[in-house]
């Protein structure tokens, strides 16, 4: 019994190991984005609300207020902290922690005075990598909450239809 246990939790290990390597080999994608002021701020949004698809993003903005995540059904405005990240955490990394860590879903707001700069540091896995919920997760009361799924998974889904929120997400859960 004990010898089971113990390849058990190797084979565990191994699994955080290599999702650490698939890390090491994934893609990372700086983006810029830049909000022009806007007189009707109330007619659009700077971006829709959604969630990450990649496994963290880190967030630096300028002092303009403009991100907000939502929180029990309510738009919180996230204020800008000088000289300091944003880390979101993205699907990849809710499914791997088979839901003990949760995507956010965030939209950014335009100003009415203001232009706003964001710059975003996304990192993901390879895009032909599994990502499944950690073995090390999952037991009687915390069964296994995720699909396994991949980048191509990701691209058939928004390619079929408009994704909004955290649409392809919820379609990936077991429960």
């Amino acid at each position: 019994m004990e010898d089971n246990q113990e390849e058990e939790a190797k084979e565990n290990d191994n699994n955080n190991n290599n999702i650490m390597k698939e890390l090491d080999n994934g893609s990372q994608m700086l983006v810029t984005n830049f909000y022009p002021p806007c007189p009707e701020p109330d007619l659009t949004l700077g971006m829709h609300p959604h969630s990450d698809y990649g496994f963290l993003t880190l967030l630096l903005q300028d002092e303009v207020e403009g991100l907000q995540i939502q929180f029990q059904d309510k738009w919180l405005t996230v204020q800008p902290i000088p000289n300091a990240f944003v880390v979101n955490i993205g699907d990849h990394l809710e499914i791997f922690s088979n839901g003990k860590y949760k995507s956010v879903l965030h939209r950014v707001m335009v100003n009415e005075a203001k232009s706003r700069v964001s710059v975003a540091s996304l990192h993901s896995l390879p895009f032909e990598c599994t990502v499944r919920p950690s073995p090390k997760l999952i037991d009687e009361e915390n069964p296994k909450r995720y699909m396994d799924t991949d980048f191509g998974s990701f691209l058939a889904y928004v390619s079929t239809r408009e994704t909004k929120k955290k649409d392809f997400l919820e379609s990936r859960k077991l429960t």
